[in-house]
This record gives structure tokens, sequence and C-alpha cells, in this order.
């Protein structure tokens, strides 16, 4: 009776302990199984010492009762242990939950960082799309007015060689007295008398004869 006693006892506490698990933490019920477990270990200890204590001439109905009582108790230890896994089983996951939730706020914040950078390049991008545009811009000008002035200078080469190579009537006109007179011999009195006596006329003026005439046939 006595055993059966503390069994019903047990269960009763077990009960209550169920109801007060509601309203525990998840660390006051594992705290709690293990002191319950202690407890049942305990007594599955004791059951086993009275019956290795029994005699033979003993009912076979006591040893019976506490045979069962360790059956109770070993079932509970059972529930307990199972408890106790379910318990560290829960722990494991609510630390994935927690470790998965600390993910999510990182790449939430990731996330918002690249759209912030996606932003800033895509605004990057249309200024250097706009500067390309305007450099090219630039570039065919420049090119055009290199082009122009290449024309130009190709349409002032042939009428500044012309120039430069069309002779000057007044060089051949009149050359350059200093050199005549330099290469020129001092005429005798003898021969000055006679080319004015002969009436000779002096190659400047026939030069000019010829290039007047040549002037006036061409219009």
């Amino acid at each position: 009776m006595i055993f059966s006693k503390a069994i019903n006892n047990y269960r009763i506490r077990k009960i209550e302990n169920i109801g007060k698990m509601t309203k525990m933490t998840q660390d006051e019920i594992i705290s709690n199984t293990r002191t319950v477990i202690q407890g049942l270990e305990a007594l599955r200890i004791e059951h086993h010492n009275l019956i290795s204590g029994t005699s033979d001439n003993e009912s076979n109905e006591k040893s019976h009762i506490i045979k069962k009582n360790i059956e109770s108790l070993e079932l509970g230890l059972g529930e307990a242990q199972v408890m106790m896994a379910l318990a560290s089983h829960l722990q494991n996951i609510e630390a994935e939950k927690q470790k998965l939730k600390t993910q999510v706020r990182r790449l939430y914040q990731e996330n918002a960082w690249l759209r912030d950078e996606l932003a800033n390049t895509q605004q990057k991008f249309q200024t250097s799309e706009q500067t390309v545009a305007q450099l090219e811009e630039e570039k065919n000008h420049l090119l055009f007015m290199a082009s122009m002035k290449k024309i130009e200078d190709e349409n002032q080469d042939p009428e500044e060689n012309s120039e430069k190579s069309r002779p000057d009537p007044v060089v051949e006109l009149f050359p350059d007295e200093d050199h005549d007179d330099r290469n020129m011999s001092p005429t005798p009195p003898s021969h000055f008398a006679n080319q004015t006596s002969g009436y000779e006329i002096p190659a400047r003026l026939r030069t000019l004869h010829n290039l007047v005439i040549q002037y006036a046939s061409q219009g």
C-alpha cells in the first residue's frame, strides 16, 4: 500500500507539473524534468533493493506490486527522457530560428545596400553616356574644322605657288643695277664714240620694247 500511495503521489505531482509547465519557460521545464528524473531514478533503485531484500517466504503479492511499481517508474523515466530530448530538440530549433532571423535581417540590409548601389551605378552610367555623347560631338566638330582647314590650305597653296613662280616685271625690266655695274667693265671713250656714231639701241630698251609688245598682244 505504501508503494501504491507513493506512485499515486508521483502521478499527482506529474499532473500538477504538466499544468504548471504551460506557464513555465523552456529552461524551467528542463530543470524540473531533470529533478523528476532524479526522483524517479531514486525510487527505481529503492524498489530494486526491496525486491532483492524480499525473502522467499514473503507473499508473491508483495513482489508483484513492487515489480509493477518498477515498471511504472521506468515508464515515467522513459517519458521524462523523451521530454528532455524533445526540449533539447526544441532548443536547437529555436536557436536555428534565431539564426535564420538574423540571416534574414542581414539579407534585407544587403538588399537595401545593393538597391542603393544599383541606383548610384545607373546614375553614374547615365552621366557617363552623356559625357561620351558630348565628347563624340566635340570630336566630330574638331574633325570637321580640321578637314575644312585642310581644304583651305590646299586651295591656297596653288595660288601662292603661282604667285611665287610668276616673274616680277619690274625685276625683269630693271635688274640689279649694282650687279650690272659690278659686272660691267669701264667703257673706253673710243667705244662710246663708236656706239654713238652707229646709233646702237641699248639691250634694256630692247627688252622693255619686247615686253610692251607682248602685253599688248595678250590684251
